[in-house]
């Protein structure tokens, strides 16, 4: 329990109070109740999730679903359903994580687990956004390779438990100048702790990364947990709206091809693209099926068409 501090309200709201946090000799706000409990949801530390993905990359929020056993984790029973796709060396999903300039000597821990849907060659990883909190022009982000032995990458549910002694961290920045860390080398977190640079410097964004591989396609991902410094984050759709509409890419060079969208729950299917490089013979169809989970005569076929009766192109 945090003491409550004398003030009657805050920001018009008279049943909260602050209550002071203090972290080396600094006081920080936190949001807390006329018992003196935390708020949920109150942003002391700790900031909403929210979803980002790049280039091939997707993320969505999903449901826990039975097929896949995604529903065995998440304390909101939500998931962040993260999809590599084609890996081109920039191609990446994430779960965004403000942070409110905590110091990089205050952050100690973090524990995170995935489902992933095939084995890979990175798996799950942190990335640690830094800054100089006297000149912002000064930032760097520290990075866990993500194909680290440390890191789980098989199929089904991974985890992986970060403290100050985790390896291959390494770092890239902007005006970052008198550190004993040279660039790209990796290290542990506790050298960053401990460097005469990045020990001063706060961290203003935590993301859970999933991608960033040079080939290869990254199939889904489904991040269940995640808590840091002891705090656990509540994974759900977001205030802002990300993570509302998937993108799925799915390719063959020569044959039948046949694409999922799993866990379907979330899913609401608002166009279709389909592109081929020959004109298909007769016979060959394009059809889009409804998975009722009930046996195939409970399936519903959403479209159907022969392409070769129609000569499409």
């Amino acid at each position: 329990m945090i003491p409550p501090e004398a003030a009657p309200s805050y920001k018009g709201i008279s049943t909260r109070v602050i209550a002071g946090l203090t972290a080396n000799g600094e006081t920080r706000p936190f949001l807390v109740d006329d018992a003196g409990l935390p708020i949920l949801g109150a942003f002391s530390i700790f900031g909403e999730p929210t979803l980002l993905a790049q280039n091939n990359g997707d993320a969505v929020w999903a449901r826990g679903n039975q097929a896949n056993s995604s529903f065995q984790k998440s304390p909101t029973g939500w998931l962040a359903n993260l999809h590599g796709g084609p890996q081109t060396g920039d191609d990446f999903a994430a779960v965004v994580v403000p942070v409110n300039e905590m110091l990089v000597t205050d952050f100690d821990t973090a524990k995170w687990t995935y489902l992933m849907s095939a084995a890979e060659t990175f798996g799950v990883n942190i990335v640690i956004w830094v800054h100089d909190p006297t000149d912002f022009d000064k930032r760097a982000e520290i990075t866990q390779i993500g194909n680290h032995a440390d890191l789980e990458k098989g199929a089904g549910w991974n985890a992986f438990e970060f403290d100050e002694d985790t390896a291959g961290m390494f770092y890239f920045g902007e005006n970052v100048s008198g550190s004993g860390i040279t660039a790209g080398v990796q290290t542990t977190w506790s050298a960053f702790q401990a460097d005469v640079i990045f020990k001063t410097w706060k961290i203003y964004r935590i993301t859970i990364e999933y991608g960033w591989e040079a080939s290869g396609t990254f199939d889904d991902v489904w991040v269940a947990d995640i808590i840091l410094n002891g705090t656990q984050l509540q994974l759900r759709p977001d205030s802002g709206g990300t993570g509302r509409i998937g993108r799925r890419n799915f390719t063959v060079a020569s044959g039948d091809l046949t694409g999922t969208l799993a866990p379907k729950t979330p899913y609401r299917l608002l166009a279709v693209d389909l592109h081929v490089t020959a004109t298909p013979n007769a016979g060959e169809d394009f059809t889009i099926t409804k998975d009722a989970f009930q046996g195939t005569l409970y399936d519903t076929v959403i479209f159907s068409s022969d392409l070769g009766a129609l000569s499409l192109t």
